[in-house]
């Protein structure tokens, strides 16, 4: 991962098997430039949310949408469903 600058935005990659399968940036509309062997494994998620494709009305009515990327990141955490707290510990035996 790259530090989050204007020069360098946040960044996504999901890899399996040794191979990258999508990588994008995101925020501010940069998940429209995707690339993997899997490139739209998200697409459909993120264009019912408006934050890619030519219909972007929350963008229009807001520019700061979505600018740090918060709503992609639960996009992507919906799709891969890691697990969220309480977390615990289960100890053996």
């Amino acid at each position: 991962m790259v530090p989050h600058c204007d020069e360098h935005p946040i960044q996504f990659t999901h890899a399996s098997g040794g191979f990258e399968g999508t990588y994008f940036n995101f925020g501010m509309r940069r998940e429209s430039r995707r690339a993997g062997g899997s490139a739209d494994l998200l697409v459909r998620e993120l264009l019912d949310a408006g934050i890619v494709g030519r219909d972007t009305p929350r963008y229009d009515a807001d520019p700061a949408f979505n600018a740090d990327g918060t709503h992609t990141v639960r996009i992507i955490a919906a799709h891969f469903g890691p697990p969220s707290p309480p977390l615990t510990l289960s100890q053996p035996g």
